[in-house]
């Protein structure tokens, strides 16, 4: 089944700012923001809330800043995948947490390859939720960010465990021969 999301942006530069995004028919929505090989996007002063996925979710790409936002989960709240490099989020606000985390970096997606790089260069900094209760980061392919003023509870997903699934995934939807190969920026890719 293909994801449905309600804003789906692939422009670089984009500012996303002063908004309240709740999608009318969350059960039917994957992710509330969705971001694709983008440079220098901002979301900035928003009220998220999330589909059956992620409130934001990025795919590729480089310098994402998420600042003085509100997410309201349902499953997660970020998820920065596919090789992301450079990343701020900074001053957000959990209204509630995710059923599976509330940030998670480095997660499978289709464009991954062997010796790919991981998602890498990020800096949290004073995220909250409003229980008080630690902010629950996933990693998988992913370096450990930059983590002030916020109080977290890191889960590291060991390479023993991501990277066989991942090349079975890999080999699932692109084929042998393509495992050491990168994705064309501009491929869409469904799984077979």
């Amino acid at each position: 089944m293909m994801d449905k999301n309600y804003e789906s942006h692939y422009e670089d530069g984009e500012v996303i700012a002063d908004r309240v995004i709740v999608p009318p028919n969350l059960n039917e929505i994957s992710d509330t923001l969705k971001f694709s090989n983008c440079a220098n996007v901002t979301v900035r002063n928003c009220t998220i809330e999330g589909g059956k996925e992620d409130c934001i979710d990025a795919v590729r790409g480089e310098n994402y800043t998420f600042t003085e936002t509100i997410l309201i989960p349902h499953k997660n709240g970020i998820t920065l995948k596919g090789s992301i490099v450079n990343y701020n989020i900074n001053n957000i606000t959990f209204n509630a947490h995710g059923s599976d985390c509330d940030m998670e970096f480095g997660q499978y997606d289709n464009y991954w390859y062997i010796g790919r790089k991981a998602t890498r260069g990020g800096i949290i900094d004073t995220i909250k939720a409003v229980d008080n209760k630690p902010i629950k980061i996933k990693l998988w392919d992913a370096t450990m960010p930059t983590i002030t003023n916020t109080n977290v509870k890191v889960i590291k997903v060991p390479k023993i465990i991501w990277w066989p699934y991942f090349v079975f995934r890999c080999i699932q939807v692109r084929g042998i021969k393509n495992i050491f190969k990168p994705v064309d920026s501009g491929s869409f890719i469904q799984t077979k």
